[in-house]
């Protein structure tokens, strides 16, 4: 249903990540590919929006077509201002490239 697409930030950062976070991570983003399920999430901007765990973890992304979205980043519920912000000049970084 969606096509996901990731950022090297957003690569970079479920890299770091224990293999166990991964797999949670992706079993997430696979019910959004496979059946638009998004599960617990947050507007946070027009264009920013955030997927929220129980523990903390973000992921950050943004729609960029009716059925394709942007992984931007992820972080957790401590630093989240902080990776908000990262995430906005991420999205800003990848709009002016594909323009």
């Amino acid at each position: 249903m969606y096509e996901l697409l990731k950022t090297p930030e957003f690569e970079q950062w479920l890299d770091e990540q224990p293999l166990k976070s991964q797999l949670q991570i992706e079993e997430r983003l696979m019910h959004i590919i496979c059946s638009g399920h998004f599960g617990i999430r947050k507007r946070l901007t027009d264009l920013v929006w955030e997927l929220k765990w129980a523990n903390g973890r973000r992921v950050y992304y943004a729609f960029i077509a009716e059925y394709n979205i942007l992984l931007l980043l992820g972080g957790n519920k401590n630093g989240q201002s902080k990776d908000i912000t990262q995430a906005k000049k991420i999205l800003a970084k990848y709009a002016e490239a594909t323009s």
